[in-house]
């Protein structure tokens, strides 16, 4: 399990040389502006920045490491926690990718989202792309108001030594 981790977190970490924290919101707004779809639930697109970092202190009880961050943006704005579980060797046509999968969690003042994230990532040295990844998570539980939510978000960016600065798009519905 450290293995994978530090595989993800070596790799999921290859970013902007700075990085530049979410704004901070004086009404605590977890950024649910979106657009809104109408129909049965109401669904919200999300366009987001997220930040993470590989961390040993502050993970779950349990976890030697972890990534901890914050996403801002229009549809979502919290804190965030990520333990990979699983990777393996990507395609042999596709040298220096590696696929990982994990429980990511969205944690704002409604509620907290948990989603299986399922990515890619370049762990190749030394080139432009070292450190690019792009993930798809799909939303498997909630609490608060995310107690029924469906949807998915899409999440890419880069990663470099234990920093992964990433967009988030996609969309949430809530009952």
């Amino acid at each position: 399990m450290i293995e994978i981790t530090r595989i993800i977190a070596g790799a999921v970490a290859v970013a902007a040389s700075v990085a530049m924290p979410p704004a901070a919101h004086a009404d605590g707004d977890d950024g649910d502006d979106g657009d809104d779809h109408g129909g049965a639930g109401r669904c919200r697109d999300v366009r987001a920045d997220l930040v993470e970092d590989f961390a040993t202190e502050g993970c779950k009880p349990g976890e030697p490491n972890c990534f901890l961050g914050e996403v801002d943006g229009r549809g979502l704005r919290g804190t965030t926690h990520f333990r990979g579980d699983s990777s393996a060797t990507g395609p042999s046509t596709s040298p220096g990718w590696r696929s990982y999968s994990g429980l990511f969690e969205y944690t704002t003042h409604r509620g907290t989202l948990l989603m299986r994230e399922t990515g890619v990532i370049n762990t190749t040295p030394g080139t432009p792309h070292t450190g690019a990844v792009t993930a798809y998570q799909m939303i498997i539980s909630g609490t608060g108001a995310y107690a029924d939510a469906t949807g998915y978000l899409f999440v890419s960016g880069f990663s470099l030594a234990g920093h992964v600065e990433t967009k988030v798009t996609g969309t949430i519905c809530r009952r």
